[in-house]
């Protein structure tokens, strides 16, 4: 009995860990406002829906040239034996179940963290994707979600240590910091993990960017590029994002939001920031 409970908790422990965040994941990470299944509904819709303008069905399932020839063979074949007939059918069924899930363009997998939803992808840059959307929605004000606060691209995952984030972050560091300088900002985000140091993660990763290219500059205000930084738990999520302070933090809310004019043809825009910025005139 007790050898069959510990067969049994390690097997859900693996099915469990098989959709849980972990290293080595491409993807997307958003926020939401505490409807999570709803949340999840909108972004499979939102992402189907601009992968299908972006991608053809190369991502998605399809047979293979093998298993064409395989089934031609089957139609061929004169097989008298029903059991064999039976026997081929289950094994083409279990190899389609298989590709269905291995080329699954998106799925989501648990963080263990409230109002964090992270979707996994096969797709090979996220980012792309991601910038689609941000684009057609800021050009459009279209809202497409009600649920969904933030989208971020993920465009890789490791341990939340120090040692796997800089040789995570080198690599993607290479692409877009090696041979163009650019500015530059980090952008560090922490839940349910008190191990990981945000100054110290920050300076590695800015001497990093300055060691790739010596013109590469921080600028905290109007970056180039932003690196992202988000740990959930032992998890880093690690991504290189553009305009990230114009398109209001990838806030999708925020994004879709238009401005209205008044009589004068003053934004209301301008006017709270010119009170906010009355209001830290009287402060000093």
């Amino acid at each position: 009995m007790g050898d069959n409970r510990k067969k049994k908790k390690i097997y859900f422990r693996k099915q469990r860990n098989k959709y849980s965040l972990g290293p080595g994941f491409r993807g997307f990470f958003c926020t939401c406002n505490f409807r999570e299944k709803d949340c999840v509904k909108e972004m499979y819709n939102l992402l189907n829906e601009y992968a299908g303008k972006l991608y053809s069905q190369e991502y998605g399932p399809k047979p293979s040239a093998v298993e064409s020839d395989e089934r031609s063979d089957t139609d061929t074949d004169n097989e008298t034996d029903i059991g064999d007939m039976l026997k081929r059918e289950v094994e083409s069924m279990k190899r389609d179940s298989q590709k269905s899930l291995k080329h699954k363009r998106f799925q989501v997998v648990e963080t263990g963290v409230s109002n964090c939803i992270f979707i996994k992808t096969n797709l090979p840059s996220p980012e792309e994707l991601t910038s689609a959307i941000i684009k057609d929605l800021s050009t459009t004000k279209v809202r497409k979600t009600r649920h969904v606060l933030r989208l971020l691209p993920i465009m890789a995952t490791c341990k939340a240590n120090l040692p796997d984030i800089m040789e995570c972050a080198g690599k993607l560091f290479d692409k877009y910091f090696l041979k163009e300088p650019s500015t530059f900002a980090v952008v560090f985000n922490k839940r349910l993990n008190s191990s990981a140091s945000r100054e110290l993660i920050i300076k590695e990763l800015a001497d990093l960017i300055v060691l790739k290219n010596g013109e590469n500059k921080a600028d905290l205000k109007n970056p180039g590029l932003c690196i992202i930084v988000e740990i959930i738990k032992g998890i880093c999520m690690l991504s290189i994002v553009d305009n990230y302070y114009l398109y209001k933090k990838y806030n999708l809310h925020e994004i879709c939001k238009d401005e209205v004019c008044d009589d004068s043809g003053e934004t209301e825009a301008k006017k709270l920031k010119a009170d906010i910025s009355q209001e830290e005139g009287s402060k000093e």
